[in-house]
């Protein structure tokens, strides 16, 4: 893949009066914890039985790091008792970097233990699949400690697996708070700014953080956006106020493309993901996945896996009901890139229901959507591939649904799923197609393993639907149903 848009998603310090831009100073992150194990262990130590030491073997940054082994408990790993310092209730920054060596992927998080009342408690800080023989990053810009919780500690495990792993780079701050306008985080609002903003709009490469070039802060970046930029770069003393401050806080980390969707401009659907890496002269098609999620380490993952291994993105469905606690596998689809979209809360026949009983079934899914990648707008896929004029009349965005049905759902074995594949590619009709496959069959994860390696050799490529619209310069409208590109 060439390049991409670098997206952030920071703590902002903004406020809007009127017309005019608000700004303030940047707050600069406090660092509670900078752990690099350079001399030692820096304090941490084993849970239990297991063994916690500095070793040389490993080490993401510097020259060493720890290793956690002879571990007979998932949640055995190094632990590390927060002071004073840290108020619960409050946002920190927190981040690691771990591998292991077991020669398979491995779930693994960080984790907080504390008390309430005098009972122990335990949370999730961040979850990630772990590959084998590589440094991960896990990181939660924004994790907010409990209310009233004492006796805090951080440690790092893994869900199930007893392998062991080494820890590096263990950092935690509050986060940093910048102003409004200082789209690219540099510290200053300048032309600069208004330059990677214009990029971002154009479809270039850019660096951006989109909270910060939200300026009328009404949850999207249009050209509102970047002419209120422009008069406070022109005309500072005019457009600049000063006032009250508020901090916004999210969690999706820099260096992270963020996943391709779009939002509604009236009717018309606008495509914010990067196409930069597409090639427009090479034939390329939507396969496109249903009823998700299924959870990490499942033949989602192997999907994931498989489509990021070829350098493809993919649009992913997600049934509503099925959201809560598997919120990991919808991130890491954001954070590859992939365009998560929308199938229903409940995934009912939505031609049998009225036009009050459609919006909750998209409004309830895309809120539970929005809490974990924060678009505002989601495509949606019809349960049933089922459609009618009421229907249209009350979904409000595009329906992309089916150009092509590789019967997966109906038993097709990984062989045939290739066979339908193979046989639309060599006679064209796969094309600038949506096509329907679900990620909860063994089958369809082993077609993709197979057949997106074989497509990238013969000059194909898998996009998003936003994507393949956007790279062939076409438009979704609201309440439409897409096939293909057309």
């Amino acid at each position: 893949m060439s390049s991409f848009r670098k997206v952030f998603s920071v703590a902002v310090c903004a406020s809007i009066v009127a017309t005019s831009i608000i700004t303030s100073e940047v707050f600069a992150a406090q660092k509670l914890l900078d752990a690099t194990f350079e001399s030692g262990t820096d304090y941490f130590s084993a849970r239990a039985s297991e063994t916690v030491e500095r070793t040389t073997a490993e080490a993401y940054e510097g020259s060493g790091s720890i290793v956690c082994s002879n571990r007979t408990e998932a949640w055995n790993g190094p632990v590390y008792s927060l002071g004073n310092d840290w108020v619960a209730g409050q946002s920190y920054s927190i981040s690691c970097a771990v591998k292991q060596k077991s020669g398979s992927s491995v779930v693994m998080q960080m984790s907080l233990q504390y008390d309430i009342d005098g009972t122990t408690n335990y949370a999730q800080i961040v979850t990630d699949t772990v590959a084998s023989d590589t440094w991960t990053v896990l990181s939660n810009t924004s994790y907010q400690l409990p209310a009233g919780a004492a006796n805090m500690s951080i440690y790092v495990e893994t869900t199930e697996d007893l392998c062991d792993f080494y820890v590096d780079s263990v950092k935690a701050s509050l986060p940093t708070i910048y102003a409004l306008g200082d789209v690219n985080l540099d510290e200053s609002v300048n032309r600069q700014d208004v330059q990677e903003l214009l990029n971002f709009l154009l479809g270039k490469d850019a660096s951006i953080s989109m909270d910060t070039a939200d300026l009328d802060k009404n949850g999207i970046i249009t050209v509102s956006d970047l002419s209120l930029l422009k008069r406070r770069v022109l005309y500072p003393q005019k457009y600049t106020t000063t006032t009250t401050t508020t901090t916004t806080t999210t969690t999706t980390t820099p260096e992270v493309k963020v996943g391709g969707g779009g939002y509604m401009d009236g009717n018309k659907w606008v495509p914010v993901g990067d196409t930069s890496w597409i090639d427009k002269s090479k034939p390329m098609v939507a396969i496109s996945f249903d009823d998700g999620p299924i959870g990490m380490n499942t033949n989602a993952t192997r999907i994931h896996d498989a489509l990021t291994k070829n350098g493809f993105h993919a649009t992913f469905f997600y049934w509503g009901e099925r959201i809560q606690g598997k919120e990991a596998e919808i991130k890491q689809a954001y954070e590859r890139g992939f365009e998560v979209a929308n199938h229903t809360w409940s995934h009912p026949d939505l031609t049998g229901l009225d036009g009050n009983s459609i919006q909750n079934q998209y409004n309830m899914c895309a809120d539970a959507l929005r809490k974990i990648c924060g678009q505002q707008d989601y495509l949606v896929r019809p349960p049933y591939l089922s459609t009618n004029q009421n229907v249209k009349n009350n979904i409000p965005t595009p329906m992309p649904n089916c150009g092509l049905d590789t019967k997966d759902w109906d038993g097709a074995q990984a062989n045939q799923i290739i066979g339908t594949l193979t046989n639309a590619m060599n006679s064209g009709q796969l094309q600038n197609k949506v096509v329907l496959c679900h990620e909860n069959y063994d089958s369809t994860a082993s077609a993709m393993e197979q057949f997106l390696a074989t497509m990238k050799q013969k000059g194909w490529q898998n996009v998003t639907v936003s994507e393949m619209f956007a790279a062939n310069g076409k438009t979704m409208y609201k309440g439409e149903v897409y096939d293909y590109v057309r």
